[in-house]
């Protein structure tokens, strides 16, 4: 198989004119004649993972987040972004990243993974094969629960060390929002359309938790990495999916080298 055809088929299933407006999803580096013989699934496409890659004869990389996102105006290799475009290209390594136009369609997988399973869209974006599509999800949870015991069943799910909150741990949780990366910007918005009880979200700044307090919200700010490396695992099951890897003989690798670029000191 090509990498072409790799990437015809998946932009079939996520397509990229259902992405944001900002965003950059879609082919970053690309060597379409190239046979495909290995894929590997990344959050972040940097300086690392590309090595990765490359020592586990990957030459196709798929990342969540988009590694060019804005328009390149030069190609120095002693910058960060410089170098890695050069490591792709010197390797012959092609990189194709599904960001907004896979969370509209996998919307509801936070709440899912947390151990949720009855959701709704919680802001939608349009309509894709007639579903609605859209960025994260709304649930009303059978019964209530404590926003400590909510706390320890997210903290859990995600295997992270922390979460940061705000909120009485005695207050009680019917209804929750889930919305993975930096949701946080959107919480005044969640606020008004769903009128959860909690947000579970990341990159949440004092000014929206300020908000949420103000209106009784609670917040768990389980970070932009926290809420989206368990992408990884959904992007590899997707590709699996699209291109029939085991059948094909093509490898599969998903990183296990990044790591939280945040510490509690």
């Amino acid at each position: 198989m090509k990498i072409s055809e790799a990437i015809s088929r998946i932009d079939e299933r996520f397509p990229t004119n259902i992405q944001e407006d900002y965003d950059n999803s879609g082919s970053q580096v690309v060597f379409p004649e190239e046979t495909l013989y290995g894929v590997y699934i990344c959050l972040d496409a940097d300086s690392t993972t590309i090595a990765d890659a490359v020592k586990n004869r990957c030459n196709l990389i798929i990342s969540h987040h988009p590694m060019i996102f804005r328009a390149v105006k030069k190609i120095n290799s002693s910058e960060s972004g410089g170098k890695s475009i050069i490591n792709l290209i010197d390797n012959r390594v092609s990189l194709y990243s599904l960001h907004t136009n896979f969370d509209k369609i996998m919307f509801s997988y936070l709440s899912e993974i947390s151990g949720f399973s009855n959701s709704e869209l919680l802001i939608k974006k349009g309509i894709l094969n007639d579903n609605e599509i859209g960025f994260g999800s709304i649930v009303v949870l059978d019964q209530p629960v404590s926003f400590k015991s909510l706390i320890e069943k997210i903290k859990k799910a995600l295997c992270l060390d922390y979460l940061i909150i705000t909120g009485d741990l005695d207050t009680e949780i019917s209804k929750a929002a889930f919305i993975n990366g930096s949701g946080g910007g959107s919480i005044e918005k969640i606020i008004s359309i769903s009128g959860p009880d909690c947000i579970i979200t990341g990159d949440v700044g004092y000014h929206h938790a300020k908000f949420a307090l103000d209106n009784n919200v609670c917040i768990i700010d389980a970070g932009h990495y926290g809420t989206e490396i368990i992408f990884k695992k959904l992007l590899a099951e997707s590709v699996n999916d699209i291109i029939n890897v085991e059948n094909s003989g093509i490898n599969i690798v998903i990183s296990e080298i990044e790591k939280n670029p945040f510490k509690i000191y």
